[in-house]
């Protein structure tokens, strides 16, 4: 009688086949990877650590991640996904007023960045001076960030509410003004409160949009 052995990736343990295992140790780690790159720091956090946190050992981690940089990347990824659809959904509310639009990005960089320093703890500090592969990570998310912004400009040159012309150095320059912002923010001893801060981002950007008139 012939043996017909199933692959690996349809092999099931306790209910679970080998590739619906493999992605939960993926989100674990990465769960892991904003505990504690978040709180300790990149740089103050081992392997060991990470799988300790993460319930993994080290062989499955070296399967999901090739190294610590790679988990970071990938947990600094998911954050500027969240961030870059909530600023989207605001850049695209056309229908509603400039201040309403800011208010909506406002809100959404508080949503997906502020309310959880550890998500703006990575995205701001701990992404910094890792490697040029995470460098050239880093820029290419200020000019996706910045490239948002121009969206938003360009609507409102549209509407004839700002003039017509090329927003871009601006766009990187206000993307690169609320990184250093933030990141005064995470590290003062006596921060701001989120609210406080949020009004400060939104008057800035207001100001911003009525020098430009």
């Amino acid at each position: 009688m012939t043996s017909h052995a199933l692959p690996a990736s349809k092999r099931v343990y306790r209910g679970q086949d080998s590739a619906t295992r493999a992605d939960e140790r993926r989100q674990r780690l990465k769960e892991a990877g904003l505990a504690l790159f978040g709180t300790r720091g990149y740089a103050n956090t081992t392997i060991e650590a990470l799988c300790s946190e993460a319930k993994v050992t080290a062989r499955h981690f070296y399967e999901e991640y090739p190294s610590r940089e790679a988990l970071l990347m990938a947990v600094y990824n998911d954050i500027l996904q969240d961030l870059s659809a909530g600023v989207l959904q605001a850049v695209l509310a056309s229908n509603a007023s400039m201040d309403e639009q800011i208010e909506l990005g406002v809100k959404a960089m508080v949503k997906h960045y502020l309310k959880d320093r550890r998500r703006a703890r990575v995205g701001v500090l701990e992404v910094v001076g890792v490697s040029e592969t995470m460098e050239r990570a880093r820029r290419h998310a200020i000019n996706t960030m910045a490239g948002l912004f121009e969206q938003f400009m360009a609507q409102l040159a549209a509407r004839g509410e700002l003039p017509q012309r090329n927003h871009h150095l601006l766009c990187v320059a206000l993307v690169g003004g609320l990184n250093e912002l933030l990141a005064d923010w995470l590290m003062a001893e006596k921060p701001l409160s989120i609210p406080k801060l949020s009004a400060e981002v939104g008057a800035i950007l207001r100001l911003v949009m009525k020098g430009l008139r």
